[in-house]
């Protein structure tokens, strides 16, 4: 009998953690066509897209370029494509560049984002970018895609979203 009575507790208490795991996100790719309907704005490489408040963000075409050794984030066969992403504010206060959030896909192909101290992307500047002024950093993406595929990166900057779109290289 007094099997039975701690079994009862234990595997009620089994059951109530069970159901604290939370809810799993998936792991398959966002697709590009919600990901720019999403935006409020959108764009090609090479031109400025606003974010509002003054702000504006240009992504240069993309680049091909070889990982180094170090680098995080890159799996072997992915197309890897270094961009150069200038974020210009014309606003009247200081502009905190550590809260972009930068998403990227391929169509359907998975995106992952790519750090390389080798080939200078280290991330977004952690130096407000002050009134009047801009600032520029390099951007890496490694995509499970084939050169000429759609790449589209949507760029999220405080409550202000965009989309710029264009191939990868």
């Amino acid at each position: 009998m007094k099997k039975s009575l701690v079994f009862v507790p234990v595997a009620a208490l089994l059951l109530l953690l069970a159901g604290c795991g939370g809810s799993s996100k998936s792991a398959t790719p966002t697709d590009t066509a919600s990901q720019t309907a999403a935006a409020e704005t959108s764009g090609a490489f090479d031109k400025a897209v606003a974010l509002g408040s003054g702000v504006t963000v240009t992504v240069a075409a993309p680049t091909n370029f070889k990982p180094g050794q170090f680098a995080t984030n890159y799996f072997a066969g992915n197309v890897a494509n270094k961009l150069s992403i200038t974020v210009k504010n014309d606003g009247s206060a200081p502009l905190d560049l550590s809260t972009i959030v930068i998403d990227q896909a391929s169509g359907t192909n998975a995106c992952v984002d790519v750090l390389d101290g080798d080939n200078g992307i280290n991330g977004a500047p952690s130096d407000p970018v002050a009134p009047k002024t801009s600032a520029t950093f390099a951007y890496g993406v490694g995509c499970s895609a084939k050169i000429g595929d759609p790449l589209t990166l949507t760029i999220t900057l405080g409550s202000a979203t965009s989309a710029v779109t264009g191939k990868l290289v």
